[in-house]
């Protein structure tokens, strides 16, 4: 997976293991593991360690103590995988919970929740909070489908994604790569916004830095249908 993912073009990889019912997220384990493919890894090919942070009571609880445990390098930023089968009404509370503990949400791939197909308006309301979008690379090139592919595309044009992520499992089933769906973010909106997702933020959230600042244009609502919410990015501008 490293070899593909630096073949690739890829120069930045978070491990990201989940942190829910099933696996326990164990930091110090989960570092030390990292540590020993750090080793195998490609030349130009740097490895951080983050995780898929599930809103399950027992990770509120910790993280609000140890806020920077579960973080994507150690960082403010937090990445956080939302259920497929039920999103909670006091879930935006749980976000604040966790901002005020000093994080910055990013949730991932937002595209292939059903939920949030029926109730787009939940993305635009995180999105106006201040909530991050990272979308997953495959979803843009169709590997789950045109209705998820729609979806993600729908985001993008309403300015509403902050990142494309590779969310890789394996080499050949969602490999590790993100140059094909560069390419066609590139056709559609241009080589300033694609560096920006996949670049620019990504590189932020590594170095623990500010995302660069939207300026709104247009003001829609997502969750009409009848115009997204869109969003022109400056490349190289940062807020504090």
């Amino acid at each position: 997976m490293l070899e593909l993912a630096a073949a690739s073009g890829t120069t930045h990889l978070v491990a990201t293991p989940h942190a829910d019912t099933r696996f326990r997220f164990e930091s110090a384990a989960a570092g030390h593991l990292l540590e020993k493919v750090r080793s195998t890894a490609p030349p130009g090919l740097s490895l951080y360690l983050g995780c898929d942070f599930h809103l399950m009571h027992d990770n509120i609880v910790d993280a609000l103590v140890h806020p920077r445990r579960y973080t994507l390098n150690g960082s403010r930023y937090l990445l956080v995988e939302l259920s497929n089968q039920v999103i909670l009404p006091n879930t935006g509370e749980m976000f604040d919970r966790l901002e005020q503990a000093g994080l910055r949400i990013i949730i991932s791939h937002p595209e292939r929740n059903p939920i949030l197909h029926q109730r787009p308006e939940l993305i635009d309301q995180w999105v106006d909070q201040g909530r991050y979008l990272q979308v997953t690379a495959a979803a843009l090139t169709g590997l789950w489908g045109r209705k998820v592919q729609s979806f993600a595309q729908r985001l993008l044009d309403g300015g509403m994604v902050h990142f494309v992520a590779s969310d890789g499992h394996g080499p050949n089933v969602r490999p590790p790569r993100l140059d094909q769906a560069r390419v066609r973010v590139e056709g559609r909106y241009g080589s300033d916004f694609a560096t920006l997702l996949f670049v620019e933020n990504p590189l932020a959230v590594i170095e623990d830095r500010p995302l660069a600042e939207p300026q709104v244009i247009v003001r829609k609502s997502f969750a009409s249908r009848v115009g997204a919410l869109r969003r022109v990015f400056r490349p190289g501008r940062s807020v504090s």
